[in-house]
């Protein structure tokens, strides 16, 4: 049986977000979870949160569509449902949506500019990574401050797994100052990477991709800063720099691969 891989509670705290509970509702729902059936108190209790939190918390969660009221005596109650809801409901969503983006997109008017260059600030710069899954050319390049990278896509993004699932292979420029791990050459033949090290004078925090015409540019989490430059010119430039840097790189397989 496949090993299925640990969820960290930030993980779980992001995707929840992404899903649209703010904080008292995450806290609620995941104090509700374990408890099966139970009453106001004691899950405000459980929460931490005062019970008139909790209660403005639980009707969110019923209208998020998560959460089931019964009556208990005279007093109500609350359970959660099967999370696999969760799935239905953003399959629903899914749905609905693509059904009103033809009327959407009728309504829109496209500058003659506006695909070449854009900007995205905070959260929205992850639209970059799921970009350049799609890449035609099945090959991305990064110079990368991994640390700074990580920090933008937070714990449940899970690039390089989708990135292994669509074929597209990894040439990647690290900065060491700023490296996350060590990596076995194993690891990066199975995760479809090549990289190296850039020389260690190069401590920069600014990240670049690039793939196809494409060229994206990420600062700091702290920044809040992505943008993308749609041109097949500054591409080409951006290969062949990457190249050079590519050719006084050194190995960074400095990881013992597990017997």
């Amino acid at each position: 049986m496949e090993k299925r891989a640990a969820v960290t509670k930030k993980e779980l705290d992001e995707t929840l977000t992404a899903f649209g509970l703010g904080d008292t509702e995450r806290k609620t729902y995941l104090a509700l979870l374990p408890m099966g059936t139970t009453t106001l108190t004691p899950l405000a209790t459980r929460a931490g949160l005062k019970p008139t939190t909790v209660q403005s918390a639980l009707a969110r969660l019923v209208n998020h569509g998560l959460v089931e009221i019964g009556k208990r005596k005279s007093r109500s109650s609350f359970a959660a449902l099967d999370p696999v809801v969760m799935r239905r409901i953003l399959e629903r969503r899914a749905e609905e949506t693509a059904r009103i983006i033809p009327a959407l997109q009728s309504l829109r008017t496209a500058s003659p500019t506006d695909t070449k260059i854009k900007v995205y600030y905070r959260e929205r710069a992850t639209d970059i990574f799921h970009q350049a899954l799609a890449a035609r050319s099945k090959t991305v390049r990064e110079i990368v401050a991994a640390r700074d990278i990580q920090d933008i896509l937070g714990e449940k993004f899970h690039f390089t797994r989708r990135r292994v699932a669509k074929g597209v292979k990894l040439r990647s420029l690290r900065v060491e100052a700023r490296e996350i791990k060590k990596y076995s050459a194993a690891a990066h033949l199975r995760e479809l990477r090549e990289a190296r090290f850039l020389p260690r004078e190069l401590t920069f925090r600014t990240s670049m991709m690039c793939w196809d015409d494409t060229v994206a540019f990420f600062t700091t989490k702290a920044e809040g800063l992505a943008w993308t430059v749609q041109s097949a010119t500054l591409a080409e430039t951006m290969r062949q720099l990457f190249e050079l840097l590519w050719s006084v790189g050194r190995r960074m397989e400095t990881a013992t691969e597990a017997k």
